[in-house]
């Protein structure tokens, strides 16, 4: 299961000390703090160049501290904590990214694979990842996308290196080369070929062009810290928030990628573990033989879609009803309390009219009378329109029904001309699935829908997601009796997965 919370554990101190620190030190005060010196600085140089003209003396000598500063300060105060600490303050971090991206406190347990979906999700957005996908997948969306951020940074990083810090990268590049035993620098000579193997050489051969398998295979046998590389997870997050994004969006997104790539392996379900998966060869076989099916199958195809259409209007139009329906017992409600005030009234109005109450009591009675009837007169007007726009609500449900009736018998028409192969697809469907899952149950009708509303592809992105509902399923929270769980299958396309008590009921 991935969990985020447990998967810290795979974390050494100095890399929880760092993911703090990078919380507590940036956001976006400080991103502006950063920008406003360096234009002071810049002001700054321009009157020394100014006074030197004259003089040959500076008159300014600005210096400001940089984000990489403060978060190497607050890096250094957090040596002083235990690992219990440490823990404990990465989950408040994590809690404070949680509230401020959905306003609210998260009032579960971290450890919870329900506090994963949401983390996942808040930087799952950032990439724009479509949140219909399942955890897995997103997991390694997101480690996916945040390396090609950092290698993109990484090789900026190394063409823009200020000499001073080019110095200082040189003399943490020939410790780590000191450090590399005889095969790894055999392995990183043959992969980046420098004219000299050492640090110069090194760098030179980095900088020559982007070449992203050789720039991550020096990271991996060099290290980060190599590199000076503070300056490029902060160049990744600058880069974010030039974007408008989120600080924390990016802090949970370098989170993730650590435990990714600490764990070693991938958290998505391959095509090959899933129920219909297969090598890619045989899959590519399969997804043709599915297509000239379902050339054969546009009538049932187009049908089956109509209905799924006419379906979600219904469920509509009953919505509406059913509203409708308790609004006009509230305006009735309201109209009669008012007639009941009114007839109150009215018993009373004898003495009124008889004058045998004061004027001024009597000018208060004909006020309330008055009032009494508008409120009558308008709840029955209210009452009116709404019932009015119920019965046409009703007569267009009626027709709909009638419509997916007539929709149905069409296709089971359909279904009879193309029986022996639509059967024999959705027994083998079945059979698969039932062979593969165990807590999770099918209902039978669902199998010839499922082949003709989704294609072999689509229905592989089904089998993912069920497969992650199979093993992960606290995700989802399936103690809920009844449960609609939304799938990622295209692009702009996603099916709805209907779940009740483990049972599958249908998936549209």
């Amino acid at each position: 299961m991935a969990n985020i919370v447990k998967l810290m554990n795979l974390l050494v101190d100095n890399e929880i000390r760092m993911q703090i620190a990078l919380f507590d030190g940036v956001n976006m005060s400080s991103v502006a703090k950063e920008a406003g010196n360096r234009i002071l600085s810049g002001l700054a140089d321009v009157a020394n160049a100014f006074s030197e003209t004259f003089t040959s003396k500076q008159v300014i000598n600005y210096k400001y501290k940089t984000s990489s500063d403060e978060v190497m300060d607050r890096y250094v105060e957090l040596s002083k904590l235990s690992r219990k600490e440490l823990m404990e303050d990465m989950y408040k971090k994590l809690l404070q990214a949680y509230k401020e991206i959905n306003g609210k406190e998260y009032e579960g347990d971290v450890e919870s694979p329900i506090f994963t979906k949401a983390l996942v999700d808040i930087a799952a957005y950032g990439f724009n990842i479509n949140l219909y996908k399942p955890v897995g997948s997103k997991i390694d969306e997101i480690a996916a996308n945040y390396e090609k951020l950092l290698i993109n940074a990484f090789y900026s990083h190394l063409q823009n290196l200020s000499e001073d810090d080019l110095k200082e990268t040189i003399k943490l590049l020939d410790r780590a080369l000191a450090r590399l035993s005889l095969e790894n620098k055999r392995k990183l000579q043959e992969a980046i070929m420098p004219t000299a193997f050492n640090a110069k050489g090194i760098i030179l051969a980095l900088r020559k062009r982007k070449d992203v398998e050789k720039l991550k295979l020096s990271l991996e046998l060099l290290g980060e810290d190599a590199f000076k590389f503070l300056d490029v997870d902060l160049s990744v997050v600058f880069q974010t928030i030039r974007g408008l994004g989120r600080v924390s969006r990016i802090l949970i997104a370098r989170l993730i990628f650590k435990l990714s790539r600490s764990s070693g392996r991938k958290f998505s379900y391959g095509n090959e573990k899933l129920p219909s998966g297969a090598s890619d060869t045989i899959l590519e076989e399969e997804k043709e033989k599915d297509r000239l099916f379902r050339e054969s199958l546009k009538g049932e195809i187009a049908v089956q879609k109509k209905i799924d259409e006419l379906e979600k209007k219904r469920d509509s139009l009953e919505a509406t009803a059913l509203k409708l329906d308790e609004e006009i017992k509230e305006v009735m409600e309201g109209f009669y309390e008012a007639k009941k005030e009114f007839d109150l009234l009215d018993a009373k109005k004898a003495d009124y009219l008889e004058k045998k109450r004061p004027q001024p009591e009597t000018k208060v009675y004909y006020n309330k009378v008055n009032e009494t009837k508008r409120k009558m007169d308008r709840s029955s007007d209210i009452a009116e329109k709404k019932s009015n726009k119920l019965l046409q609500t009703k007569e267009q449900l009626e027709e709909n029904k009638k419509s997916i009736e007539l929709e149905k018998e069409t296709l089971s028409e359909l279904k009879k001309k193309s029986f022996s192969e639509l059967s024999l697809r959705a027994d083998e469907l079945m059979g698969k699935w039932s062979k593969r899952f165990n807590k999770l149950k099918f209902d039978p009708s669902i199998f010839q829908n499922l082949i003709i509303r989704f294609s072999f592809e689509e229905r592989l992105e089904i089998e993912r997601m069920l497969l992650e509902i199979e093993q992960e399923d606290n995700y989802y929270d399936l103690s809920l009796e009844e449960r609609e769980i939304k799938v990622y299958i295209s692009i702009r396309e996603y099916a709805t997965i209907k779940i009740e008590n483990f049972l599958c009921k249908d998936i549209i």
